[in-house]
């Protein structure tokens, strides 16, 4: 592969060597006449020359408007070959290059994966107690006081007892007048009933005496005869 590779260059090189060599000449076969015209006109002009210099030829010469027969077509083919030149060269050069190492693949070790046996969670089942019904409070309803009775006072030892009636309006007149007159006054029953006895007392009060003082004023008031009797609650 070396060796063709090596004949392909060195053909190469000889072709484009000729190339520059022959091309050229070709183009430029009056070369040698044109340096020599070059030569022998003077830089700087002599006294006495200035009257030759319209008898000098012009240096200029027409060049051909196409070029000479054969040469475009050895042009074509001199590129025609250098293109496929380069395309062997390249297409070699592709070829002999080492394919890249690959390296091996590593075996990565595979970790074990411990299984780990889910046990079934046991799930427990919450007992509902039935909540207690709350108990109906019992109301709590005023309590209604009876109206206190009237009940005659404690006497620390003695009454006047002016007398009993049957008749309620009597007895109601005579509470009246007694009480409007500053003295203490019950009745057993305490509310008078009509048709039935209701005992007047005046008192009760710890002295005798005093009680004895106003037995006369009672009776001017009721036109009643009281008693002293002992107080019995």
């Amino acid at each position: 592969m070396a060796s063709k590779f090596q004949n392909r260059l060195v053909g190469a090189v000889v072709l484009v060597a000729l190339g520059v060599i022959v091309l050229p000449m070709i183009f430029d076969g009056d070369k040698k006449y044109n340096e020599d015209q070059f030569a022998s006109i003077p830089l700087v002009p002599k006294l006495g020359d200035e009257e030759n210099i319209d008898s000098i030829p012009p240096l200029t010469q027409d060049m051909p408007s196409t070029p000479p027969e054969g040469a475009a077509e050895a042009m074509q083919i001199q590129e025609q070959q250098q293109q496929q030149l380069d395309a062997e060269i390249l297409s070699d050069s592709l070829s002999s290059e080492t394919a890249p190492m690959t390296p091996p693949p590593v075996a990565i070790p595979q970790e074990r994966k411990e299984t780990v046996n889910a046990e079934p969670l046991v799930q427990q089942k919450v007992e509902t107690k039935p909540q207690p019904k709350p108990e109906p409070r019992p109301e709590n309803k005023p309590e209604i006081k009876p109206k206190p009775v009237e009940q005659a006072p404690l006497a620390v030892a003695y009454v006047v007892q002016l007398g009993a009636l049957k008749n309620a309006d009597k007895v109601n007149e005579i509470v009246a007048r007694l009480r409007l007159s500053g003295h203490q006054i019950y009745t057993i029953p305490s509310s008078p009933v009509q048709g039935q006895l209701t005992r007047i007392y005046v008192g009760p009060n710890a002295s005798r005496q005093r009680l004895e003082s106003i037995l006369s004023e009672l009776k001017e008031l009721t036109g009643l005869q009281g008693q002293i009797k002992n107080y019995k609650p």
